[in-house]
């Protein structure tokens, strides 16, 4: 009698059994694909939060830094694969209100988006006939600073142009000092709310370049542009016997924030200063014309530069 049972060769049944394998092999093969897909989705999502929310910190920082009472209002982000780009609006407080001023992209992760910019510039102010402003892209012009210790050939004064202007509107003025002061040496008996503090944050290589440059060049092009005079706001009116040290230290953690290698520079320059030692060298004013025009009547102002004008509203 044959040892085997005649269903060992039964066709259909070998047909049945190797379809059940195969069935088990692609269910297990789906399974395991959708656990590794879930996992790694997860994971991407984890990195690219991470990732997102590390460079905002860098980007709010340099923000905060190179705008004065600047800040990054709204970010919408598109995630890749372990990266992405996010857009972000930076708005600026005008004491009565906030407005938006651009709009910009910055990208993020181990494996950011690809970023491709274009654009193109005007040609005012370089012909040498007058300042060689830079624009925002809601149309302000940068404001310009002049360091004390720095002998220009020609310091802009933008009184004039305040008081020509009509309308009951705030205005953003940049002024800068004839000499460095420190906080207790400010000869203002009141400044407003929302004053921002330029702060001596230069090494003296910075120092050097800036005088080298007022001798060799044009006078339209000599000057420190808004992002790269550093400084922090107080939101109360300042007086002489106000104290700047809890925002001086708020402008200390910004410097070691951002990733930009200006502000590590600055950074380790500021970092053993007290607040009683520190150099103020201009100031960020906003008010209404008669608030503004009193102010630059004070004999410390040595320029002026006029930023943004809003509605008195």
């Amino acid at each position: 009698m044959n040892e085997f049972s005649d269903d060992v060769f039964d066709e259909k049944k070998i047909k049945k059994a190797i379809n059940k394998g195969k069935r088990r092999t692609i269910i297990t093969i789906v399974l395991v694909s959708i656990i590794v897909f879930v996992g790694l989705s997860i994971a991407n999502f984890a990195v690219s939060v991470y990732f997102s929310q590390k460079a905002f910190k860098q980007w709010d920082a340099y923000v905060r830094l190179s705008t004065p009472n600047g800040y990054i209002s709204k970010t919408i982000d598109s995630s890749g694969i372990l990266g992405g780009m996010s857009h972000y609006k930076i708005s600026k407080d005008m004491k009565i209100k906030s407005i938006v001023i651009e709009q910009k992209q910055y990208q993020f992760g181990l494996k950011p988006s690809v970023l491709i910019s274009r654009g193109s510039g005007g040609s005012i102010g370089v012909t040498g006939e007058d300042w060689q402003f830079a624009y925002k892209e809601n149309g302000w012009r940068e404001m310009l600073f002049f360091h004390p210790n720095v002998a220009y050939k020609k310091y802009k004064n933008d009184e004039d142009l305040i008081n020509r202007m009509q309308g009951n509107k705030i205005y953003e003025v940049a002024l800068s000092f004839d000499k460095p002061y420190k906080q207790g040496e400010l000869p203002f008996i009141e400044l407003p709310e929302m004053t921002w503090f330029w702060v001596n944050t230069y090494s003296n290589s910075q120092m050097k370049t800036f005088q080298q440059e007022a001798k060799e060049y044009d006078w339209s092009a000599t000057f420190i542009r808004e992002s790269e005079a550093l400084g922090f706001s107080t939101r109360n009116p300042f007086t002489s016997t106000s104290n700047l040290e809890y925002e001086y230290n708020d402008f200390l953690k910004l410097l070691q924030a951002s990733a930009f290698r200006e502000h590590k520079n600055a950074y380790n320059t500021m970092k053993n200063k007290k607040i009683d030692d520190v150099e103020i060298l201009g100031i960020v004013i906003y008010g209404t014309k008669d608030e503004i025009a009193e102010i630059m009547k004070e004999p410390i102002i040595k320029a002026s530069s006029l930023g943004g004008v809003i509605d008195n509203y």
